[in-house]
């Protein structure tokens, strides 16, 4: 059963900070092609280092204030010569789904009531988690509103992360958790594995997962393949593959790719990562692309006091965000 929508009534949730300062408003009220954040502030499903039920929150204030010191007008991308532009008119925030503690079944089908409807409608879900299994509720209502949107559309997808999340199991957290994200996605009606890609894996891997995406023509980079290939290199590839024969893209973005020595702050650290420097590379191939629906997952403010965790991932997402939050600078 899907959990229903309410769209006449405010968000559950009343966030102080609104992503990109942009307005508060209900799912319903969201147009085709705008952005509508859902906050997924759930860590019940992750195995140690907890924290990210914390994030959906310390990313909205992130890019506020990163916001607020570009000031509307006169903040010019050197790289691109576009300018600011405010949220108002290409992103909402709609608060956060209800999380039920101990409950993921109840907490799985308000983050996806919430995406389905926003995919439906033809806007782009962009949800703010929380751990990384909340990928998979967030994906779960995109594909969903896709199906009512477009029965016969397809969607591939990518993942960037330090870890393929592709587990069926995972100890007594079950088949629901941060470790099978991706396994369970890939069990959704409008996506094949073949159209899915990791980038940035680092470290051991389940050789039995690897060998399972790669039988079913998945494709996986992992983080020493960007740095030999480079990113833009790499992402060109990912965005081939996920691609072929798929209408849209769906995007999850696990700042954990990062090596934990640029960004401390997360559920699942990793080493020998890719730097900032590559992880916004990689975003920048992505800007084009035919986004469908994305998440933001584990961000995790109390394991990093210094907040630069929070901050050099509100800049992930002015990266992938760039071509709705920016415009053309008219010549003079």
């Amino acid at each position: 059963m899907t959990a229903a929508i309410s769209t006449s009534h405010p968000p559950l949730s009343q966030p102080g900070y609104r992503l990109f300062d942009g307005p508060l408003r209900c799912v319903g009220d969201v147009s085709v092609g705008q952005i509508g954040v859902v906050g997924m502030p759930s860590d019940w499903t992750h195995s140690s280092r907890l924290g990210t039920r914390f994030g959906p929150d310390a990313l909205r204030r992130a890019t506020t204030l990163l916001q607020s010191i570009r000031p509307q007008g006169a903040s010019v991308d050197p790289d691109t010569s576009r300018r600011t532009v405010p949220a108002i008119d290409w992103l909402v925030d709609c608060g956060d789904a209800e999380i039920t503690a101990q409950d993921v079944d109840a907490t799985t089908q308000a983050i996806a009531a919430m995406t389905e409807g926003l995919s439906a409608a033809g806007a782009i879900p962009l949800a703010l988690g929380g751990d990384h299994y909340n990928s998979f509720p967030a994906c779960l209502g995109y594909s969903r509103g896709l199906a009512k949107r477009a029965p016969n559309a397809r969607f591939g997808y990518i993942q960037i992360d330090g870890h393929l999340d592709f587990s069926d199991r995972l100890g007594a957290w079950g088949s629901l958790n941060h470790a099978t994200n991706a396994r369970r996605i890939s069990e959704l009606p409008n996506i094949d594995v073949s159209n899915m890609v990791w980038v940035g894996i680092a470290g051991w891997v389940d050789g039995g997962d690897l060998v399972l995406i790669e039988e079913q023509g998945g494709k996986v980079f992992s983080a020493s393949d960007v740095h030999k290939l480079g990113p833009v290199e790499v992402m060109r590839q990912a965005l081939a593959h996920a691609m072929q024969g798929c209408d849209e893209l769906y995007l999850s973005i696990d700042i954990d790719a990062m090596d934990a020595g640029y960004l401390p702050g997360t559920g699942s650290i990793v080493h020998s990562g890719i730097t900032p420097r590559q992880y916004y590379d990689l975003l920048d191939g992505l800007t084009d692309a035919p986004l469908g629906g994305l998440d933001i997952v584990e961000v995790s403010p109390p394991l990093d006091p210094s907040e630069r965790t929070e901050f050099l991932a509100a800049e992930m997402l002015f990266q992938i965000l760039r071509r709705f939050r920016t415009c053309s600078v008219t010549a003079q």
